[in-house]
C-alpha cells in the first residue's frame, strides 16, 4: 500500500459514495421543495432589502454586528476531512512520517478547497447587506474575503496539529471551550470589526499586516522532514474527529434520503419524562416504545425540531407572498418531519426482542400512526399560529391543505412506507 496515494483513493471513494446519495437526494420530492425554498428565500430576501418599511433598520448601527456574526458562522463551515478509519490504527502503525508529511498535506488541500466555498457563498449573501447599509467598497470586500478565507486555512491547520500528540499550540492544553471562543469568535470578530469599521483607505494597512500575520503562521505550521519526524499522531483525537465528520454527511443525506448503517444513540431527557408519562398512560405498549424512541433519539428529534422552526421562520418572513406559496411550504414541512420519523419504526422493527413480543403487526403499525398522527397535529397547529401574521385568510388555508397532506399521509404514505 502506498500511503502517499491512500488519501486520494479514499477521497475518490468518499466522492463515490456521495454521488450515489446525491443520486437519491435529488428525486423529485427534493427538486420540487429546493424550487419552492429558493423562490421563498429570494423573495423575502428582496424585500427585506428593497422594502421601504426596512429603510430605518439599515440605518442601524447593529447591522456591523450582524455582519461580523454572519462571518464568524461562515467559519464554523467546513472542517478538516481526513478519511481515517478505525483500523487505520493497527495498519497504519508506524507510519506516522508518511501520514504527518504527505496523507495530512493532501487533507489540508481538499479541506480548503471545501471550506473555500462556505466563505465565498457566505460573502456573496453579505454583499447586498453591505451595500444597503453604505459599508460596500470593492476594497473592504476584498479585504475581508482574503481575511475568511485565509483564517479557515489557519483554523484546519490548527485542527490538524490538535491531531499530533506533540501539539505546536499548547497554550491552553485543557480548556478547550476557551480555545474554540478564542480562535473562532473573539479573534477572528475584532478582526472583522476593524475591517468594517476603519475607513476603506485605511483597510489596506489591516491587509498588509495579516498577510505577513498569516504567513508567519502558515510557516510555523509547516510540516517539513525534520518535523515530520518528530511527529506522533493521536489515534485518540484522530478517530472520533474522522468519524464525526463523516457521520455529519450521512445525517445531510439521510434529511432527504434513506441512509443505511448510520449510528444511533440514544439519551434520556429528564425533563420530557412527564411528556411519556401522560402520553402514554391509555395506549398500547408498542406506542410508548416508539414514544420514547423519538424523544430520547439523539438524531431525530432535534431534526424534527429544526425542521419546525426552518418552516415557521420561512412562512413567517414571506410577508406579502401568495397563499399558495405559504401553504405549500407547510405542507413540505409536514412532508419533511413524517419522512423523518419513518426510520423510528424500521429501526425497532429491527430489534429481535420486538419481533418476538407477541403483538400483531397491524397493531404495532397502528401504534406508530398514532403517534405519527400527534406530531403531525402539533405542526399543523404550530405552523397555523405562524400564518395568522399573513391574515385569517392565510391561516384558513394553511390549517385546510395541513390536514389533507396529514390525512394522505397517514392513510397512504405511512402505510406504504412501513409495509
Amino acid at each position: 500500500m502506498k500511503i502517499n496515494d491512500l488519501f486520494m483513493q479514499r477521497f475518490v471513494r468518499a466522492q463515490n459514495i456521495n454521488i450515489k446519495y446525491l443520486k437519491l437526494l435529488f428525486n423529485d420530492h427534493f427538486v420540487v421543495f429546493l424550487l419552492i425554498a429558493f423562490g421563498a428565500s429570494i423573495l423575502g430576501y428582496q424585500q427585506l432589502i428593497s422594502s421601504p418599511q426596512f429603510t430605518l433598520i439599515w440605518q442601524s448601527s447593529w447591522w456591523q454586528l450582524f455582519d461580523v456574526l454572519w462571518l464568524i458562522i461562515g467559519l464554523q463551515m467546513g472542517t478538516l476531512v481526513t478519511y481515517f478509519k478505525p483500523a487505520d490504527r493497527l495498519y497504519l502503525l508506524s507510519n506516522d512520517y508518511l501520514i504527518a508529511k504527505s496523507y495530512m498535506k493532501r487533507s489540508i488541500g481538499v479541506s480548503a478547497v471545501f471550506a473555500s466555498v462556505w466563505q465565498i457563498t457566505f460573502m456573496i449573501l453579505l454583499v447586498p447587506v453591505l451595500w444597503q447599509t453604505h459599508v460596500f467598497s470593492f476594497w473592504r470586500v476584498g479585504t475581508l474575503l482574503l481575511f475568511t478565507l485565509s483564517y479557515k486555512l489557519l483554523l484546519l491547520l490548527l485542527l490538524r496539529d490538535s491531531l499530533f500528540l506533540k501539539s505546536c499550540v499548547n497554550i491552553l492544553k485543557g480548556h478547550n471551550r476557551i480555545k474554540y471562543v478564542l480562535f473562532n469568535g473573539i479573534v477572528p470578530g475584532t478582526i472583522m470589526t476593524l475591517i468594517l469599521q476603519l475607513p476603506s483607505d485605511f483597510t489596506w494597512i489591516i491587509a498588509c499586516l495579516w498577510v505577513i500575520v498569516a504567513y508567519a503562521c502558515g510557516f510555523f505550521f509547516y510540516i517539513n522532514d525534520k518535523k515530520a519526524g518528530q511527529l506522533a499522531l493521536d489515534w485518540s483525537k484522530i478517530l472520533p474527529q474522522a468519524i464525526g465528520h463523516e457521520q455529519h454527511v450521512l445525517h445531510f443525506y439521510a434529511t432527504f434520503a434513506e441512509v443505511p448503517n448510520q449510528q444511533r444513540t440514544i439519551k434520556r431527557r429528564q425533563y420530557l419524562d412527564f411528556v411519556i408519562r401522560k402520553l402514554t398512560k391509555h395506549h398500547p405498549v408498542m406506542y410508548r416504545l416508539y414514544l420514547i424512541r423519538l424523544i430520547r433519539d439523539t438524531e431525530v428529534l432535534p431534526l424534527l425540531v429544526r425542521l419546525e422552526l426552518v418552516g415557521a421562520v420561512v412562512m413567517y418572513a414571506l410577508m406579502g407572498a401568495p397563499i399558495w406559496l405559504i401553504a405549500t411550504i407547510a405542507a413540505m414541512t409536514m412532508y419533511l418531519i413524517i419522512f423523518q420519523m419513518i426510520p423510528i419504526y424500521s429501526n425497532t422493527k429491527q430489534k429481535l426482542w420486538t419481533q418476538l413480543l407477541p403483538i400483531d403487526e397491524k397493531a404495532k403499525q397502528k401504534s406508530f400512526q398514532q403517534l405519527a398522527k400527534q406530531v403531525m397535529f402539533m405542526t399543523t397547529i404550530l405552523l397555523a399560529m405562524v400564518s395568522l401574521s399573513h391574515g385569517w385568510l392565510t391561516a384558513i388555508v394553511v390549517t385546510i391543505v395541513m390536514c389533507t397532506i396529514g390525512i394522505f399521509l397517514n392513510k397512504l404514505y405511512i402505510p406504504k412506507k412501513i409495509k
